[in-house]
Parts: C-alpha cells; structure tokens; sequence
C-alpha cells in the first residue's frame, strides 16, 4: 500500500512542477464555463424557464459538470506509451499490481486538480457565476459520495480503453470516440433534461449518466432521498460491473503479452 501512495505523490509532485500548466487549468476551467454560460444565455434569451428549468438552476449545472470534469481528467496515453516503448515489460517485473499503480498514478493527478484547481476555479465561479449552494447539508454530503462512485464508473471505462492499447498501436481514435460518448450521453455537455425520453431510456441503461448526471442533480436536489440509495447503488454496480470487466480483458493482455514476449 505503502508503494502505491508513493506512486500517487510522485504523479502530485510531476504534476505541480508545470506551474504554467496549473495556471492555464484554472483559466481554462472558468473560460470554458463562461463560454457556456453565455450559450445557454442566448437560448434562454430573457426567459427564466425553458421547458421548466429555470436560467439559475441550469447556470449551477453547467459550472459544477465543468468543475467535475477538471477533476475527473487522467492521464489517457499512459499505458499506451508503456506498451509502445516497452516500458511495460519492467513493470510487470515489479512486485507489485500493475493496474493498482495506474489507479494511484491517476488517483495523485486527481488530488492535484482538486487542491490546485478545483479549489481557486470553484471560488472564483461562486463570485462571478452566482451559483447555488446545495440544495441541503445531507445532499451535499450524498454529492460528494455520488461524485466519487462517478469517478471511478469513468476510471474503469477508462481502464477498459486504455487496455486496448494492446490490440492497437494507437489508440487516439478509440479514446476521441469515448470521450465523446461520455461528453454527450453522460450529461456533461447538455443535460438529460432536454433529450428525447426515448434517448433518456437508453443511457440509462448504460453507465453513463453515472458519471456525471446522477451526482449534479443530487447536488440540486433533483433526486428524491427515498431514490437516493437507489441511484448510488446503480453508480456502484457499474463501477464493480466495469472493474470485473477490466480485470478479465487485463488478463487476455497479458496473455497476449507473454505469447508476444516468447
């Protein structure tokens, strides 16, 4: 466990040397927000609801999906610049779990982002974007919950592409392909509540609206606290149903590495 940690302050540490980097994550963070911000203005023009959702509640969406989505970033060519250079050869070699130390590698950068940017970007949007506070203590407390079975449902589908670099020599179209699928289904982008209930229903067949939807309108106080159990265990479902599926796919890798290997 011990080594594992060390793994987790040393992507900190190589993380919080590009000050350059910190500083145009935070930028970054609230210009986007505030490019958003004005799209849904000019939509909502000087309406204070549209389809039922009012122009402040939909503000507090956008700038909490923005702030998750600075947090939930990982490092997405990791294992493929190991495999390429060989560099996974060693690792293997290491008495250690090598998907434990992808996980703690990712698990460092996510503290970096939440201490280093996260923390100045969620200040600033409280200032400038006037967004609400939780709609009450219990559901904020349910929201960070919510926000962590989040992260690891999107870690493991993660984990699952990231592998595929076994079977492709490059995978940039792979993750462009997930990464939208996530943007677009999870609720990132546009909120469930203006697609199509048919499309609705279909994502929330999938993991999702886990990622990034069910914490959001937690935070909102949009999901009832009889259905709060409820929607937390699906997150935790998908997150174990996603991590046993990457298990068994990281073992036909190895598999394929050791034939490979001689």
């Amino acid at each position: 466990m011990r080594a594992y940690v060390e793994f987790a302050k040393k992507a900190f540490q190589n993380n919080i040397a590009y000050r350059a980097d910190y500083v145009a994550g935070v930028i970054n963070a609230i210009v986007m927000i505030f490019v958003n911000i004005c799209i849904w203005k000019a939509i909502y023009e000087d309406e204070q609801t549209v389809d039922g959702v009012q122009f402040k509640i939909l503000i507090t969406y956008v700038v909490i999906s923005f702030l998750m989505q600075c947090i939930y970033a990982m490092d997405e060519y990791h294992i493929e610049y190991k495999v390429r250079s060989g560099a996974i050869g060693l690792d293997l070699l290491k008495p250690m779990s090598f998907s434990g130390y992808i996980f703690s590698y990712n698990i460092g950068i996510l503290v970096f982002r939440v201490v280093m940017q996260l923390i100045p970007a969620l200040i600033v949007s409280i200032v400038l974007f006037k967004m609400y506070p939780p709609f009450s203590l219990s559901m904020a407390i349910y929201f960070l919950i919510s926000t962590i079975l989040g992260y690891l449902v999107l870690y493991n589908l993660n984990f699952i592409v990231w592998i595929s670099s076994f079977w492709f020599y490059w995978t940039f179209s792979l993750v462009t392909i997930k990464d939208a699928a996530v943007m677009i289904l999870s609720g990132a982008l546009l909120p469930l509540w203006f697609m199509p209930q048919a499309l609705v229903d279909f994502i929330n067949l999938t993991p999702f609206a886990s990622i990034y939807y069910v914490p959001i309108t937690i935070y909102l106080g949009q999901v009832p606290m009889e259905e709060i159990a409820l929607v937390m265990a699906k997150q935790l479902i998908w997150a174990l149903g996603l991590f046993i599926a990457g298990k068994l796919l990281w073992k036909t890798a190895l598999k394929k590495l050791v034939v490979q290997g001689g």
